[in-house]
């Protein structure tokens, strides 16, 4: 299997008219040159909670540069069953700039729980295809210009709401297939963290109307965006939270903040 480069998206997700057009977009050529948005790096550490209960901690961290980005995250089981199982979960993703936009390139992610189980895709933009292998097959998609991985999602909404967007429809890879993603902004609020109190905005994914899942992201407006609060469940069930204890911005410390006054 080529390895030209890896990504997939368990739950995360255009073509031109014309074929030249389209195979122009994919191999990059003719694109606005390469350099790094208007982004900083960080380093977000988090406590992870399920329904309210201590189970583990969390990492995310940017890296990037003109000629590329890398987007790494860490999980691991802390308390609980999940420290009981041993739980892990790593993934990481590389990737370029087309002018301002983040392409994937690489993806992978493991999950040590009892067992392992790992995902891969390799973005091969020349030929136009990405190669994608999970637990239970593998398959050779059809790239289309401005397809996403699980990594980059983040990378293009703390740049969109920098640029004031509010909504965004992406196109994502999702082992087998290519999905359609529909993201959106809550606005801005306050929210007190351990951190203090933070100005942040909630962005949701839009699921179907009978869906009783959520996933919502918040990202800190003063701190380069950084996401400080993840929320991720089902509507009278299971509850999933990742709550900041610790933020760096371009190597230096978020100090602590007041807290929210009373409402």
């Amino acid at each position: 299997m080529r390895r030209a480069a890896s990504t997939f998206a368990r739950r995360a997700r255009t073509a031109g008219p014309a074929a030249v057009a389209t195979v122009v977009l994919l191999a990059g050529f003719a694109a606005a040159p390469a350099a790094r948005p208007d982004t900083s790096d960080f380093d977000a550490r988090l406590e992870l909670y399920r329904n309210d209960a201590l189970t583990g901690e969390m990492s995310f961290r940017l890296e990037s540069g003109t000629r590329g980005w890398t987007m790494s995250t860490e999980t691991r089981g802390t308390h609980g069953l999940a420290r009981f199982l041993g739980l892990q979960e790593h993934s990481v993703g590389e990737g370029d700039w087309v002018g301002k936009a983040p392409r994937p390139l690489r993806y992978e992610r493991t999950v040590k729980a009892v067992r392992t189980l790992r995902w891969t895709a390799d973005f091969d933009w020349t030929d136009g295809v990405v190669e994608t292998v999970w637990p239970d097959g593998e398959a050779t998609l059809e790239l289309e210009p401005g397809v996403l991985d699980e990594s980059a999602v983040g990378l293009v909404i703390r740049a969109g709401l920098a640029r004031g967007e509010d909504e965004w429809r992406l196109r994502l890879v999702d082992e087998e297939k290519i999905e359609d993603a529909h993201f959106r902004s809550l606005g801005a609020q306050r929210l007190q963290t351990a951190l203090g109190c933070l100005r942040v905005y909630g962005v949701e994914k839009v699921r179907r109307p009978q869906s009783t899942r959520y996933t919502r992201t918040w990202y800190a407006a003063d701190h380069a965006l950084a996401p400080v609060l993840l929320e991720h469940g089902k509507t009278g069930g299971d509850a999933i939270e990742g709550r900041v204890v610790a933020l760096t911005i371009e190597g230096a410390p978020v100090a602590t903040a007041p807290d929210c006054a009373e409402p």
